[in-house]
């Protein structure tokens, strides 16, 4: 990926950004799976039973003048998460790019920068969650796991597509 191709870049990076929120999807939910209910309801009960999604979701909805709730919000939030995701992987290869040293430890600096910059600054930030301190530490682990997990699949997916 040495000279820049826009159609295929763009291209390339909807593969790493699949391949990688696939798999930051299936540990999160697998440790969100593992984990004792009494964990999962007080996580829930903190973030106002919730994600950071649905609430984006429908807060984009009611500035475009839409009421969203039950099954649509639900739809549609899970698909903006995707998005998101997907979309990072695009983003991911122009800092690669960029930054040649991303590279550097297969994916782990872009998944740790993921997860401190985009769960533990901006979604608070932004109002999407509640600040760090309503959530356990085990909340906290999962969602790092989980953001490691898509850097090293982003990175790794990006070394097969060169």
């Amino acid at each position: 990926m040495s000279e820049s191709r826009p159609g295929r870049d763009l291209a390339q990076g909807l593969v790493v950004g699949l391949c990688a929120t696939q798999a930051l999807d299936w540990i999160s939910i697998l440790i969100y799976d593992g984990e004792a209910r009494a964990t999962r309801a007080k996580e829930d009960r903190a973030r106002g039973h919730r994600h950071a999604y649905e609430v984006a979701v429908q807060r984009l909805a009611r500035y475009a003048g839409y009421r969203l709730e039950g099954e649509p919000l639900a739809r549609w939030s899970w698909r903006f998460h995707k998005t998101f995701g997907v979309l990072s992987g695009v983003a991911y290869l122009g800092l690669r790019r960029a930054f040649p040293r991303l590279r550097r430890g297969c994916g782990l600096a872009f998944g740790t920068a993921f997860f401190l910059i985009g769960d533990e600054l901006m979604m608070p930030l932004l109002r999407l969650t509640p600040g760090p301190l309503a959530f356990s530490w085990k909340v906290h682990a999962r969602g790092a796991a989980a953001h490691l997990a898509y850097g090293v699949v982003a990175e790794a997916t990006a070394r097969l597509l060169a």
